[in-house]
């Protein structure tokens, strides 16, 4: 694509025009704005070259009537005509093409990530007509960006190319060397890269990432530093080791920590239990009570080696602790959770007990909490769901149960919901908050817990379903669950034991929303469907 001159934007346009596209290939000027961006939009949307060109003059011909001369794009690159896609077809089902139409401009963004990756799953691209839209709507939420990126086809990433706001979806950047991945791409990108690179080859991406971290600012140190949860081994001691003691920013020494703490063996780590340790003592015959029992004891003063271990001795003027406390939290954070079982005997459920009936609750749950959220440990999950430690614990529950799988989530649900058997507004609230909170979009719940749910929405207080996620619960529930949810949304009733009216005008509201799910179900594989040309 060329730039056009001062004198002309019509110097491309001509030889085409007379001797016929199929003489001469058409070659549309590349402009900033919003002319640009409809010229580059015609064209990709355009069936021949001879179409392209006629609706190229239009566009130009209003310009010169309307006195605007459009701004060419700097050093554009030549790109003809949009390629043909041989790799995918594009969806033509009407109402499926409608479906599309709406997700992307009203559905929940759950529900359009949902789709997208359904689409790219089965084969699907998407139609040349709403490639704009899509890209459009993708530019402003950059979550929804890969699920979009999976289904643009070539014409799509040919038309990104051309668009400065759709470069992010032009398609080079996985395809590009790895390290002009890592010198060249985003955070994002860098981050995913170093991931991949763990997975697989986790000695690599400690080297790649050693090599480059006096050039990166503190932020992206500290992001990226944490990527080495994946693949942490014994072989990253030594470089956390010197992050921890030395790096200039306050935030990487710490993820450098938080890293360590996963190492037990750790010459860090043993000397953090070593700290710890006095803090923990089992008294025997306390208060005339037989027997034996773990107390803490947090230090009385500040050591003054503190500061070399990432231990601050004075109080933020914001914390909640106390100065004691505050200091006992600073030496648990750096103590792994297996610990606390080895050197006490008890169960993280006893320990969680055992917390809050000490003085220094708040202390130590904020400190296991630490701990336990980069690396996950089933039981102490479990522990924090059943003893939940109350206002000790500034997380929700949503928080602890998105570190467990499906299967370990679903039981605590399930249990919670077969307690409510009476209207009432609050726990059933907030299930439903934790469930839209904990799945990821493309991830359900399971048939027998999704029946449950539907069946207990009858029982909230009718004037607060307003307040109820539906929107967002309607894009997690079972496939078999639907009908279900619709038919509440159909037969509304007042008598006791029925959906009430407030449900089923709410659940009403969801019903395009309800259609989409169903809509994916039916969504037909390519080779079912015969060919329609290339549009």
């Amino acid at each position: 694509m060329s730039t056009p001159q001062a004198s002309s934007l019509w110097k491309n346009l001509l030889p085409p025009a007379m001797v016929g596209t199929d003489k001469k290939p058409l070659e549309l000027p590349v402009l900033e704005g919003a002319v640009g961006q409809l010229l580059a939009q015609l064209q990709a949307q355009a069936s021949t070259p001879a179409q392209a060109l006629l609706q190229a003059a239009g566009v130009l011909t209003v310009c010169e009537r309307a006195g605007q001369r459009p701004t060419a794009m700097p050093n554009p690159a030549s790109h003809g005509v949009a390629p043909a896609d041989a790799l995918q077809q594009a969806l033509q089902d009407k109402a499926l093409k409608d479906t599309l139409r709406w997700l992307f401009t009203d559905a929940p963004q759950r529900l359009q990530i949902d789709w997208l990756q359904q689409m790219a799953v089965a084969g699907w691209r998407l139609p040349a007509t709403l490639l704009p839209l899509a890209l459009d709507t993708a530019q402003r939420a950059s979550a929804l960006r890969p699920a979009v990126a999976a289904v643009l086809g070539e014409r799509g990433r040919w038309l990104a190319r051309h668009h400065s706001t759709w470069r992010y979806a032009a398609g080079s950047a996985d395809s590009a060397p790895l390290e002009t991945r890592w010198q060249e791409g985003t955070l994002a990108q860098r981050i995913q890269l170093l991931r991949e690179e763990r997975q697989n080859h986790p000695a690599q991406g400690r080297e790649r990432l050693q090599a480059s971290l006096s050039d990166l600012p503190a932020k992206e140190r500290a992001e990226l530093l944490a990527v080495l949860q994946t693949g942490l081994s014994a072989d990253d001691e030594t470089l956390l080791t010197t992050l921890a003691a030395q790096d200039r920013s306050r935030e990487v020494r710490q993820t450098a920590r938080t890293l360590l703490v996963q190492l037990p063996e750790s010459a860090i780590t043993q000397a953090a239990i070593a700290r710890l340790q006095p803090c923990i003592v089992l008294k025997t015959g306390l208060r005339g009570v037989s027997g034996q029992r773990w107390m803490v004891q947090p230090p009385e003063a500040a050591d003054p080696d503190w500061k070399n271990h990432g231990i601050d001795a004075e109080r933020p003027t914001h914390e909640r602790l106390g100065e004691r406390a505050w200091w006992l939290y600073q030496l648990a954070r750096q103590v792994p959770l297996a610990w606390w079982e080895q050197h006490t005997g008890m169960t993280p459920e006893a320990l969680l007990q055992w917390a809050r009936k000490s003085d220094w609750t708040e202390a130590l749950v904020r400190a296991w909490w630490e701990v336990l959220r980069p690396a996950p440990v089933v039981a102490w999950c479990l522990a924090f769901l059943e003893h939940w430690p109350g206002k000790a614990m500034q997380e929700s529950p949503a928080a602890v149960l998105a570190l467990l799988s499906a299967t370990e989530r679903e039981p605590y649900w399930q249990r919670t919901l077969e307690s409510i058997d009476k209207p009432k507004q609050g726990t059933l609230e907030e299930v439903v908050q934790q469930i839209v909170a904990a799945y990821a979009p493309g991830q359900y719940l399971s048939e027998p817990l999704s029946q449950l749910l539907v069946s207990k929405l009858p029982l909230y207080q009718p004037r607060y379903y307003y307040q109820l996620p539906l929107a967002d619960l309607c894009c997690v529930l079972h496939d078999n669950a639907l009908p279900q949810l619709s038919a509440l949304a159909q037969h509304a009733s007042q008598h006791e034991g029925q959906p009430t009216e407030a449900l089923a005008q709410a659940l009403r509201q969801q019903m395009p929303v309800l259609a989409a799910r169903q809509a994916i179900a039916r969504l037909p594989s390519p080779s079912s469907v015969a060919p329609q040309g290339n549009p």
